[in-house]
């Protein structure tokens, strides 16, 4: 089956000689536009002929400016999923339509059919019957798990088997409480380690003792091989001894179980508690319907290869319809009902709506100006008095290079539609705020020099020159920032 094919992009429709119109513009406006305001900053000169300025609080911004045109509407262009007979066309040209919309229908007899069968089988998984039977399994495994327990305890002796499974149990405590230690150091996850160690050698002792008990006195009370001895009046019954050939020493005779036997009994006892886990788990996924990561077994593979297959057959059923990817109008139609389609685009919709993006290109000096997110003033030239904010949404990772120039591009959101039924390809003066302070302290940039620690000025204090650091911000040609360091009404050296 192939892809269906939609494309969802602004139409680059502009011809060469109006990118050399644009460059041409942008090359009569050049670099920074800046404005600075300070409030009656001014320069002097002293009687010692040093040039001084009067640091004063005001405004600066800076600005880069450039030129654009509003953007092309939007089109999708695109055909079935899937291939067949067409039985509908719910559409015309010219008529609007909005995204998710069915626009066409192919014969879908066979795809519906496979949806039933596998939404019946999905079904049967989750009938009263099949739970009903899934909770009778889990019964019958507690009897078995119970019997299991009993029968491994009996081989292995009651005190070893509850002294393993409390190990067990403690061992992954431990290995919990060291992970969380690892992942999120802590005294009270140290502590809670700590403590889980103490458990584990503290059973690991017990077990020790289970195991001790159980050689010395379980085996042979249970497993010990007995003859009788003494006169049929007086008979009894006596542990059956050996003589160690190696050692010397006299051992008891224990017909103990096998290395097979105790295999058997634990597999069996293990395989009724997975039995158990895996149907409770299955009778959880039967209700939420999530199948939980890591959750194993046979029934839950059948209960995900079931869903799967309704997720394909709906996947099937919905490549038969034709639906819209965007609102907008239809513009272009090659369908009929009765004909064989297949996955080639028989449809065009397209926005043709107020297009409110401008393409528009700043001077590659410009570049630290024109970011994601700054603010943007518009100005078309149909409507030079009306000015239309706006945000840079993208800017291009390259410069464009053309007539020797080298460009900045980028895309401009409006912030609201634009009344007026202005045409794509409008021409457009963008104006781009890359920085701003309101009410700082300024000075005139060549009051600035650069030092080892970053910048100073030089300030008249008590008629004597003194070194000052200080820290700047934003600047343009004539004025800087200061932000610390100096205040408003102090005077400075500059020049």
């Amino acid at each position: 089956m192939t892809a269906k094919q939609v494309t969802s992009s602004p139409k680059k429709n502009r011809k060469t000689i109006v990118t050399i119109v644009i460059i041409a513009i942008l090359a009569g406006i050049g670099g920074y536009i800046f404005y600075a305001r300070a409030s009656k900053s001014s320069q002097t000169t002293n009687g010692s002929g040093t040039q001084t300025a009067v640091a004063q609080r005001g405004n600066i911004v800076l600005t880069a400016s450039g030129s654009g045109t509003l953007d092309s509407q939007t089109d999708a262009t695109f055909g079935f999923d899937a291939s067949g007979q067409i039985t509908q066309v719910n559409v015309k040209i010219g008529n609007q339509v909005e995204a998710g919309q069915v626009l066409a229908q192919l014969d879908d007899t066979h795809a519906e059919m496979k949806y039933n069968e596998a939404q019946r089988a999905l079904n049967e998984l989750h009938s009263v019957v099949s739970i009903a039977t899934i909770q009778q399994e889990i019964a019958t495994a507690q009897d078995a798990k119970v019997s299991a327990r009993d029968w491994l305890g009996y081989l292995i002796s009651p005190d070893v088997l509850d002294a393993e499974e409390n190990l067990a149990v403690a061992e992954q405590k431990l290995a919990d409480a060291q992970a969380a230690a690892q992942a999120n150091p802590s005294d009270e996850a140290n502590k809670a380690m700590a403590e889980s160690e103490q458990t584990v050698a503290y059973l690991k002792d017990k077990y020790s003792q289970a195991l001790t008990y159980y050689k010395d006195t379980y085996l042979p009370e249970n497993f010990g091989v007995y003859e009788n001895v003494g006169s049929r009046r007086f008979p009894r019954i006596v542990l059956v001894t050996y003589i160690d050939p190696v050692t010397g020493e006299e051992i008891p005779e224990i017909n103990g179980p096998s290395e097979a036997d105790l295999a058997k009994a634990r597999n069996d006892y293990a395989q009724a508690k997975e039995t158990i886990s895996e149907g409770e788990t299955y009778l959880d996924v039967l209700k939420t319907g999530a199948i939980p990561d890591g959750a194993t077994g046979t029934k839950l593979t059948t209960l995900y290869n079931a869903q799967q297959a309704l997720k394909n057959a709906q996947s099937v059923m919905d490549a038969t319809k034709l639906i819209a990817p965007i609102s907008g109008t239809v513009t272009s139609l090659d369908m009929n009902i009765g004909e064989q389609a297949g996955t080639t685009s028989v449809i065009t919709i397209s926005q043709l709506s107020q297009p409110y993006i401008v393409d528009a290109y700043f001077d590659e000096a410009d570049w630290n100006n024109a970011k994601v997110g700054n603010k943007v003033s518009v100005t078309f030239d149909p409507l030079p008095d009306q000015t239309f904010s706006g945000t840079v949404t993208t800017v291009y990772p390259g410069l464009v290079t053309s007539l020797n120039s080298a460009l900045v591009h980028v895309l401009v959101q409006l912030d609201k539609s634009i009344s007026q039924n202005l045409p794509a390809g409008t021409g457009a003066s963008i104006s781009v705020v890359g920085g701003e302070a309101n009410g700082v302290v300024l000075i005139p940039v060549n009051a600035i020099h650069k030092t080892q620690n970053g910048y100073a000025v030089t300030v008249i204090q008590n008629g004597q020159k003194v070194e000052r650091d200080v820290q700047i911000g934003i600047q343009n040609e004539t004025y800087v920032e200061i932000k610390s360091g100096l205040d408003a009404g102090e005077t400075v050296v500059t020049g």
